[in-house]
């Protein structure tokens, strides 16, 4: 499909997705891409090498005339946000903050500038539901607040509130989507994503290690499949919507852990740890997070192009040429 978006701003544009989504619209003939990030996640060496951008270093709240630098741009991505349970976990207060206070502002400047947006949310928002396939009509049953590792399914809850209550008073035009596992080559495991912290100690022949029995299931997305996504969505102009993001096919954490192993060729064993060891009593993990794409792939003409075994040996080969 033709790129329509010749000028676009991606907050959190350092990160593993966000960068990943600047050299997309730029191989697809983008001029001038505006990329906000404070780089408490993201990496400015995630655009090395990248033209067209303009960069700026800093939390959302704290840009001086952030409609003004809005204006002019055909499209804002929004990722920026606290990523990973990890992080999550250690950072409540702040991820809280900047999932919505951010979100706010930049619905504003968006606003002013008749700007459409695509966000992201979370498959998170599920919580504890225990439908056998998640559909974007899917309750939410998100757990108590004592459990602080919902925080983060709520703060991106009542992101989605704030623009489509904007949409539905025909004030903005936002796309959003709710992401499940989405893993590739450059993605880091400093915020306690499963699969490159696996991948790394298996290449070291350390202990893979699994929080609770390994019996809980999750489907992996390839990032390129999520970017032709974000790509087709804004493009299509399918505004006013929420679509998840993901695979179907399903694989268990010990599963998984044993796939990384053998295509490694590694010496691994693997740990079991409770995860109250690892997070303390205020955690609690969904034994399925399995999404139904149907809505996405009928909007889109697209599905997703990558398997998991082929999806695990290129992030390894990727590890092992860049170490």
């Amino acid at each position: 499909m033709k790129n329509n978006l010749k000028r676009i701003v991606i907050t959190g544009g350092a990160g593993f997705i966000g960068s990943n989504l600047a050299k997309k619209f730029l191989s697809e003939g983008a001029e001038q891409i505006l990329i906000i990030d404070d780089l408490s996640t993201g990496n400015k060496n995630n655009l090395a090498g990248l033209d067209k951008i303009e960069f700026i270093e800093s939390r959302i709240e704290d840009v001086n005339n952030l409609e003004k630098l809005v204006s002019g741009y055909d499209f804002c991505f929004h990722l920026a946000a606290g990523v990973g349970v990890q992080y999550i976990m250690e950072n409540v207060s702040k991820a809280l903050l900047t999932n919505i206070e951010a979100t706010h502002i930049i619905i504003q400047a968006c606003k002013a500038n008749n700007t459409p947006m695509l966000i992201t949310s979370t498959s998170e928002v599920y919580g504890t539901s225990n439908e056998d396939v998640w559909t974007e009509e899917t309750k939410s049953l998100i757990g108590p607040p004592t459990k602080l590792r919902w925080s983060y399914a709520a703060s991106k809850l009542i992101d989605e509130f704030l623009v489509l209550s904007e949409y539905n008073d025909k004030n903005l035009n936002p796309i959003v989507v709710r992401l499940f596992n989405i893993i590739g080559p450059n993605q880091v495991s400093d915020f306690g994503m499963v699969v490159p912290k696996f991948i790394e100690a298996a290449l070291n022949n350390k202990d893979l290690i699994i929080h609770g029995k390994g019996n809980q299931t999750r489907s992996f997305t390839w990032v390129d499949d999520v970017i032709e996504y974000f790509y087709l969505l804004s493009n299509k102009k399918l505004y006013g919507e929420i679509y998840n993001i993901g695979q179907t096919e399903e694989i268990s954490i010990k599963e998984l852990a044993e796939l990384i192993i053998k295509l490694s060729n590694s010496n691994s064993k693997i740990v079991y740890k409770t995860h109250e060891e690892v997070y303390g009593s205020k955690f609690e993990d969904p034994m399925r997070r399995t999404p139904s794409i149907d809505k996405i792939v009928e909007a889109t003409g697209y599905k997703p192009s990558m398997v998991i075994p082929n999806m695990i040996k290129e992030i390894i080969e990727y590890k092992k040429l860049n170490n």
